[in-house]
This record gives structure tokens, C-alpha cells and sequence, in this order.
């Protein structure tokens, strides 16, 4: 009797295991519904701010960097000197190119007297034709000297000028490259000048989507620093060469400034894109409710099953179109109104039993 018992306690045991297998069984899965599509769609890219106008500064001249006059960051206006080098050799050089001037001069203003007074004795037949052209030609020389004196002291003087380094505009200090008392080369890049305010972003896009692009399109970008705000843009820029990345250049100008957006912040930047006008509709699903095999691809619809709110998921092969931004064309395989499972196919298999989850 006490063997019955037991054994009767054991079937009752495995009957209550097998109903909680049956149960675990029982997957919860996301779903879609079929419906035809106009195939508006988004595309997102990796993008970074920077200013609209940046420049890489150097001085026209070598020499020594004696002071950098402002800091990274601080507003610069245009015209005003953030650097110079040490210009006391130039400041020599302006000086003699200066008394080479007023010498010239002076021998002009000689020159001239002489040639006046040999001209009116040549006049009246008191001197020789060849005094007289002697001292005309004196004249002539003195003049062209003294020209050449002036170009001199403007060069001078432009070197010296170029000691002094100023703001092409205004803006402020994004990148310094060389330190004070550092020796440096005419032409040397010595900082990084950006604009102030003015901020565009920068981006990358593939050969197949840049002839859909079109300046003045509206652009959403968020940033990774700025997680909270949404900003707008508009194309501004579409380049034309790949530059051998296979990716063309976009530059999009951003509507809705923010101080707290800074040159090098990176970003996504988020386009619509519209198929070209077609009377022709098309089944869109998600890429992850499309699974493949050797036989080719396939989805799981789900149907009613005899249960309540309990479905059955069907194995069913499809033929793709392009992959889109949105996910797969569907060329044949589905239909409007159908329910498909959009997630978690590696856990389906043919006729499983499921119950849907509604978000």
C-alpha cells in the first residue's frame, strides 16, 4: 500500500513538471503588423561640430615667440594682436631702410637745384649741353633711388608689421601649437583660430544616399554632450568628391544655436529621405524579423490558435527587396494584415506557441 501511495505521489510530481514546462514554453514575443508602405525613411550619421571659419595662423617672418597675448577660449576681436615674435632685428632694418630714405631724399633735392641752375645757364648759352645733360641724368639717378628707397622702407616697415600677429576676424583660440620663446620659421603654423557662435556640423555620407541629399534639407541632431536637447539644421554644403574614402562631405548649419555647443562635440545627425514618386507600394519589415538559412529566407507569422490569446508561429518563406533604412522590401511572401515576430527568432521554430506582447 505505502508503494502505491508513493508511486502515486510521483505521477502527480511529474504531471506538475510537465505543466510547468508547457508553460515555460509559452514565449512572450514582439510583433508587427503587415501594412503597405510609402517608404519614408530615416538615415543617421556620425557627425562632430566645428566653426565656420577656421584658420591655421603663422607669422609672414621667423624669429622668436616672445608673447602669446590671449589664452584657449577667450573672445578675440578682429584686428587685435594675439601674438608677436621678437622684432629687434627688423625694427634695425626699418631704421636704415628709413635713413636710406631721407638720404635719398636729400640727394633728390640736390640734384634737382643742380639740374635748375645748369638749365637756366644752358639757356642762355653759359654752359655746355653736356653739363647740362650731366646733371639732368644726376637728377634722373637721385629720383630712381629715391624710389627704390621707398620700396625698401615699405618692405621694412611690412616686416616689422608682420612681428605682430592679428586676428583675420572675430573669433577666439581653439589649438596652440608652439610656446613663447620657442623659435619659429616664417610660415610655421603657431595656433588654430575659429570663429566665435558660428558652428556647423561636419559629416560623412555614402555613395548612395548623397544624390537623395539636397541643400536646405532639415537635418536632427543631438549631441552626446547634450543628451537632453534635440537641435535642427539645414544642409548648407554637399560636396562633390569622395577624396578616395567613398564618402562625400555634408556640412549642415545649425538653426537653433546653443552656447553650450563647442567646435569638436560629436553628434547624430538624422535625414528623412523619401522614395521617388511612385504610384507602386511596398511591404517594409523590420531587418531582425528576417531570419535565413540554406533554403533562403524566411519569416514566422503568427496565427490564431485554439487558445485564448495564445498564437502559433508559422514558419513562412519570403523574397526580399532592398534593405532600407527602415528595413526589408518585402517582394512576395506576406500580406496586408498579416502578424509577423519581429524579435528573438533564434528562440522560434515552427508551430511554437506564443502569446504576444503588446509593447
Amino acid at each position: 500500500m505505502k508503494i502505491i501511495n508513493i508511486l502515486a505521489i510521483a505521477l502527480i510530481f511529474v504531471g506538475c513538471n510537465n505543466e510547468e514546462e508547457k508553460k515555460e514554453t509559452l514565449r512572450p514575443v514582439f510583433f508587427q503588423k503587415i501594412v503597405e508602405s510609402d517608404m519614408i525613411g530615416k538615415r543617421s550619421f556620425a557627425g562632430v561640430s566645428q566653426a565656420e571659419n577656421e584658420a591655421n595662423l603663422s607669422f609672414k617672418v621667423g624669429g622668436t615667440l616672445e608673447k602669446l597675448h590671449y589664452k584657449l577660449g577667450e573672445p578675440i576681436k578682429k584686428g587685435s594682436i594675439i601674438a608677436h615674435i621678437n622684432s629687434d632685428d627688423y625694427e634695425i632694418n626699418y631704421q636704415k631702410a628709413l635713413a636710406s630714405e631721407k638720404n635719398s631724399e636729400i640727394q633728390v633735392e640736390s640734384a634737382k637745384s643742380n639740374y635748375n641752375r645748369i638749365e637756366k645757364l644752358y639757356a642762355n648759352n653759359n654752359a655746355s649741353l653736356s653739363d647740362f645733360e650731366k646733371v639732368k641724368a644726376q637728377y634722373e639717378s637721385a629720383k630712381t633711388m629715391l624710389k627704390t628707397a621707398q620700396s625698401q622702407l615699405k618692405a621694412a616697415r611690412n616686416q616689422l608689421d608682420y612681428t605682430r600677429l592679428k586676428a583675420p576676424f572675430d573669433g577666439s583660440i581653439s589649438k596652440v601649437t608652439a610656446k613663447e620663446n620657442e623659435m619659429i620659421g616664417g610660415g610655421m603654423p603657431i595656433l588654430v583660430f575659429s570663429s566665435v557662435g558660428n558652428l556647423e556640423i561636419k559629416t560623412q555620407v555614402p555613395e548612395n544616399v548623397i544624390n537623395r541629399v539636397e541643400i536646405g534639407q532639415i537635418a536632427k541632431i543631438n549631441f552626446t554632450a547634450i543628451p537632453e536637447k534635440e537641435y535642427e539644421g539645414r544642409v548648407s554644403e554637399i560636396g562633390q568628391s569622395t577624396s578616395g574614402t567613398l564618402t562625400y562631405p555634408l556640412i549642415i548649419s545649425i538653426s537653433n544655436k546653443n552656447d553650450e555647443i563647442l567646435p569638436g562635440m560629436a553628434c547624430n545627425i538624422v535625414l528623412k529621405f523619401e522614395q521617388e514618386k511612385t504610384t507602386e507600394k511596398y511591404i517594409v519589415i523590420p531587418s531582425d524579423a528576417v531570419a535565413h538559412d540554406e533554403g533562403g529566407d524566411f519569416v514566422y507569422i503568427l496565427k490564431k490558435s485554439g487558445e485564448q490569446e495564445i498564437y502559433t508561429a508559422i514558419r513562412k518563406r519570403v523574397t526580399l527587396g532592398k534593405l532600407t533604412s527602415v528595413g526589408y522590401e518585402i517582394r512576395d511572401g506576406l500580406n496586408r494584415g498579416e502578424m509577423i515576430v519581429t524579435a528573438g527568432l533564434s528562440f522560434m521554430y515552427d508551430g511554437r506557441k506564443v502569446r504576444l506582447l503588446e509593447k
